[in-house]
């Protein structure tokens, strides 16, 4: 049941979320562990949330 909800209540998603998962290659690991090195999610006053690159937010 909260599988047909999130359907339509979840996060927006593209592609069938009940179809197989795409298997992942190394380039693509490699890229998504330099991207989370790089960036901090920060979120504002408002609850935006937006990657900033590490060393610019003062910490």
């Amino acid at each position: 049941m909260t599988e047909w909800w999130l359907t339509y209540l979840g996060p927006a998603q593209v592609g069938n979320i009940r179809g197989p998962r795409k298997v992942l290659t190394d380039d693509e690991v490699a890229r998504d562990t330099e991207l989370q090195q790089q960036f901090d999610r920060v979120v504002d006053a408002s609850g935006r949330t937006f990657l900033v690159e590490r060393g610019t937010t003062g910490t």
